[in-house]
């Protein structure tokens, strides 16, 4: 059997290998041949190395070849680029070349020399520098300019890696003695290069040594230019005769024809002058005309750079720039950077005298195909707007983009438009006027357009006829709103009530609950703000929210006079390009730094929630807030802990207030209202019917009377019914009673509700306050339901009686003057029994008085943070399980729609939404009509840590009519203490669920 040969290696790297090997010896070929094959096989090894290969493993044949044939310089050159790369690698391989390169650094040849200077310095290996050292210090003394240059960069690079050494060894003054006495400008220039980096170029400022380099100048390079004219920059002159003879040594050096020396030329020009006003006005004069023959370069980057500066000095002095606008329009093959920069210089050299030729350019490029530089055009012409104080004409520029039909056009004007008013409200009568037709409800999809357009009929809702209407599709939407629009329409729902109240009371009852059960933080803190506000006081709120707009001077997106001091003070450097100091974007770390960055501190493990799942709250002082509870009537529970602005409960009215809404005079009817013909918002204020109440007390069972459904021995939402899920309980915020476990279960309706309490419970409720059906025991035939209001109606009159007889939501409510509040049942409209809200003409708020007594304080309960990586085993879960009492159990009903909730996309949904609390699922499942969820949450902590187990048992209505069902919650815990912490995360998670449900 004939044997079997190995396989060769394959490959760029094999290849490469043999034939370098191949090279180690001449064989039959000449030297020249030798030479150039070396050359070919070498340039494909770096070639390679440039393409991102890794060729390391060549390094011992390299070496080996290139010595071979050590007078070869271009050899050398490839051999000494590949040493330096692969050296950090395979630092033990590049210590066998350090006697090479020792070697070749004492070399008779001065290019070899200095190139193996440059070697061992770029080495940047820390046990390497003991061999860098010496030849460094030989090399500064060398007789030849070249390997002089050489070492003096070879010292920064040593002091990058080490700095100890470096004054160790005294090479610094070395190098300052050379900056004194050397006589080739390349190595005075290297020179300054390196101290500018090692001391502050202040220091080398001195009268004779600037003025022998400014005498020299023109010997140097281009680059060596710049450096001088950097140092000459920090000299500060003795007199202005001294200043005038600088500028006259370096008037020449403006038309050079390298930018970067014209640039360094204007900083040392606007340096010299800065305290001399007319000097420098004049100079600012005499720049124009270089920085307009730079921006007129073909070359865009250099182009970008000139305009860069031209747009700080024309921000400082405008008046420079005003005769020259054409010289900044925009040319069709300029790239999009340098338009867009073009466009700011226009907008901020705009005046009175040319801003008719810049806003009709503005205009041409508004017709741009690109949607972007048509945006930049419509925003130009906005920030002109704001400049320019007869800003008439522009502004019916603006009011033009709006009837174009392009939606980027409009959506830009609109925003454009809002920054307008709030500079000079009293242009509001000519913009708001056409806003109506804009339709931009349906047809601008960009949130920031939405939010001006809402923001513009919240402070301007008394100039625009429809301007209630026009809001309306925005909360009928309010969940598929961007966060920004959510919050504009809460503070315009706000505004438009103070100045429309009739209109616009039920469009706020329906934003204030749809903000309540938004699951981002900041529209929910919003919306209670408001709601906290208006309880409280009314005109306070009318102070607060919607006060007399005042014209703003001064925009926070504008770069500020302090920072733009600071940017001019770093001319010429990236902070001109990215329009921020230096300190904004340059870390003070030492530069190649070879250490290892400090690995981040691990966070303390904090038993805040907050913290957890909002950690940029942590900052704010929750027991200074502003819009807390002061005077009792919001407190969290029976002992009048007073509710932080963050917290969902919110407290009881004072005995003043009608119910429902509290101090908004009697929103007893705000819940979450069902489906009805016409959208959300149909049946506003209309007849109520049994249902989802979201207010009792006294607009719902009367006090001291027993409700027909019995409370759950503990609220298993934690005081979170008052949001719509679960029976409300007699609580000064319809929050839970602490009754032990097994205590025979309170009577639904003891005292009077809370602003979003007791009759939040997702129930039948009794009679509504606008003519609805009466309650009924459970179990019992459904009481006849009233006259839904016509498709598409929008606001449904009330039968009741009011101030505002007929209109939205009119009815009993609000306290009457000369006599106690009439309790009134709770419904389910959601402007049932807001009469009282517009009482005095202006909404009344309902009777603000003095707040109830508050009740005694509960005992302290401990804060709980759940793990959100906990882990449990089934069979562990099990054990438990069988080990642990049950220490909560509670049943609740549910509606149709939350039943189709829990069990869509095979319950997926539901045990998700409950993972966002830490709250995880180890089982579900199940036939219709029962199905069960086991949960388990942990405590963060030491182990072991408590335990809480919950099981679910969902029954639907058999029928499968859609008429909702029950469901029970069992809870187990490991830690009965921290129980009452634990149902109140469980509460929050699942009141989220069914309110979105």
């Amino acid at each position: 059997m004939a044997e079997t040969k190995s396989a060769k290696p394959r490959g760029e790297l094999a290849e490469l290998s043999a034939q370098l090997q191949n090279l180690c010896t001449a064989g039959k070929r000449s030297e020249k041949e030798l030479k150039n094959a070396k050359k070919d096989v070498f340039k494909k090894v770096i070639n390679y190395m440039t393409l991102g290969m890794d060729m390391s493993a060549l390094f011992p044949m390299m070496t080996s070849c290139a010595n071979l044939s050590s007078d070869d310089l271009v050899l050398k050159k490839m051999l000494y680029l590949y040493l330096t790369h692969y050296a950090s690698q395979t630092p033990d391989l590049a210590l066998l070349t350090i006697n090479q390169l020792q070697k070749d650094s004492a070399d008779h040849d001065p290019m070899i020399r200095g190139l193996a200077l440059r070697s061992l310095c770029s080495l940047r290996v820390t046990n390497f520098l003991e061999y860098v050292v010496a030849p460094i210090n030989t090399g500064l003394s060398d007789r030849h300019p070249y390997v002089r240059r050489t070492a003096v960069m070879g010292v920064l690079k040593v002091h990058h890696i080490d700095p100890g050494t470096v004054a160790q060894q005294g090479m610094v003054e070395r190098v300052k003695r050379l900056l004194q006495t050397d006589t080739d400008v390349q190595v005075i220039a290297n020179c300054l290069a390196v101290l500018v980096q090692l001391e502050p170029p202040a220091r080398l400022a001195e009268k004779a040594f600037v003025y022998s380099l400014l005498n020299r100048i023109k010997e140097f390079s281009d680059w060596g230019q710049c450096q001088v004219l950097e140092v000459a920059s920090y000299y500060v002159p003795s007199s202005e005769a001294e200043v005038y003879d600088m500028l006259n040594a370096l008037e020449d050096r403006m038309g050079h024809v390298n930018s970067a020396v014209v640039m360094a030329t204007i900083k040392v020009f606007l340096r010299l002058t800065i305290n001399m006003t007319a000097t420098h006005q004049q100079v600012l004069e005499r720049i124009r005309e270089p920085l307009k023959t730079l921006i007129s370069r073909e070359d865009a980057p250099t182009a970008y750079a000139a305009l860069s500066h031209v747009l700080l000095l024309a921000q400082r002095a405008p008046v420079i720039f005003e005769a020259d606008a054409m010289a900044f329009f925009c040319r069709t093959h300029d790239p999009w950077f340098v338009k867009k920069l073009k466009l700011e210089i226009l907008a901020a050299i705009a005046s009175s005298t040319n801003v008719y030729d810049i806003v009709t350019e503005l205009t041409e490029y508004a017709r741009d195909i690109s949607p972007t530089m048509a945006r930049e055009a419509v925003k130009a012409v906005g920030r002109i707007a704001l400049a320019v104080p007869d800003s008439g004409g522009i502004v019916e520029r603006l009011l033009l983009f709006l009837d174009s039909g392009s939606e980027h056009l409009v959506a830009e004007a609109l925003v454009q438009l809002k920054d307008v008013l709030r500079r000079y409200p009293d242009a509001a009568h000519a913009v708001v006027g056409g806003l109506g037709e804009l339709g931009v409800q349906g047809g601008i999809a960009e949130p920031d357009a939405r939010a001006a357009f809402v923001w513009i009929l919240g402070q301007f809702g008394g100039l625009v006829p429809d301007a209630p209407y026009l809001l309306e599709p925005f909360v009928e939407g309010f969940a598929a709103e961007d966060s920004a629009v959510r919050l504009a329409v809460l503070t315009s729902a706000v505004q438009l009530f103070f100045r429309r109240p009739p209109e616009t009371k039920p469009l706020l009852s329906a934003a204030l609950v749809a903000g309540v059960a938004d699951a981002n933080v900041e529209v929910r803190d919003r919306a209670l703000m408001y709601f906290r506000l208006l309880r409280a006081d009314r005109s306070a709120a009318e102070r607060v929210v919607a006060p007399p707009l005042v014209a703003v001077p001064w925009f926070s997106e504008a770069l500020s006079a302090e920072a733009r001091d600071a940017v001019f003070a770093e001319f010429n450097s990236l902070s001109v390009l990215f329009q921020q100091p230096e300190a904004a974007f340059i870390e003070r770390a030492a530069y190649h730094s070879l250490e290892a960055e400090p690995e981040p501190a691990a966070p303390e493990l904090t038993s805040d929630l907050l913290a957890l799942e909002a950690p940029e709250l942590l900052g704010a002082d929750r027991a200074t807030n502003l819009l807390e509870d002061v005077d009792g009537s919001d407190s969290a529970g029976p002992g009048g802990i007073q509710a932080d602005l963050l917290d969902l409960d919110i407290g009881a009215p004072s005995p003043q207030s009608s119910g429902g809404l509290g101090g908004l005079g009697g929103f007893s009817g705000l819940s979450v209202p069902p489906a009805m013909p016409g959208g959300p918002l149909a049946g506003y204020g209309g007849p109520a019917g049994p249902g989802p109440g979201m207010g009792s007390g006294p607009g719902g069972f009367p006090a001291g009377q027993p409700g027909p459904r019995p409370q759950p021995p503990v609220d298993p939402f934690g005081g979170l019914s008052a949001l719509g899920v679960g029976p409300g309980g007699p609580g000064p915020m319809g929050g839970p009673q602490q009754i032990p476990y097994g205590a025979p279960p309170p009577q639904l309706g003891g005292g009077p509700g809370g602003m979003l309490g007791q009759g939040m419970g997702m129930g039948p409720g009794p009679a509504g306050p606008m003519g609805g059906p009466g309650p009924r025991p459970m179990g019992g035939p459904p009481a006849p339901r009233p006259p839904m209001p016509a498709p598409g109606s929008g606001f449904a009159p009330s039968p009741g009686p009011g101030p505002y007889p007929g209109g939205p939501g009119a009815g009993p409510g609000g306290p009457r003057p000369g006599g106690p509040p009439a309790p009134q049942p709770g419904g389910m409209g959601m402007g049932m029994g807001m009469g009282g809200l517009i009482d005095d003409g202006l909404g009344g708020l309902g009777g603000l008085g003095a707040p109830a007594p508050a009740p005694a304080a509960p005992a302290p309960q401990r804060e709980l943070a759940l793990n959100p990586t906990a882990r449990v085993a089934p069979a562990e879960f099990q054990a438990e399980w069988k080990r642990l009492p049950p220490a909560h159990a509670s049943s609740q009903p549910v509606s149709g729609p939350n039943v189709a909730a829990i069990t869509a996309n095979n319950h997926r949904d539901f045990t998700q939404h409950m993972t966002q609390a830490y709250i995880h699922t180890i089982a579900s499942g199940g036939q219709a009509p029962n199905y069960r969820y086991y949960f388990y949450g942990q405590a963060a902590g030491p182990s072991p840590s408590p335990l809480f187990l919950v099981e679910v048992l969902l029954r639907a209505d058999p029928s499968g009519g859609g008429s909702g069902g029950s469901l029970a919650t069992t809870v187990k815990a490991t830690d009965p203490a921290q129980l009452p912490a634990f149902l109140e995360i469980w509460g929050n998670c699942l009141t989220g669920f069914l309110l979105m449900g």
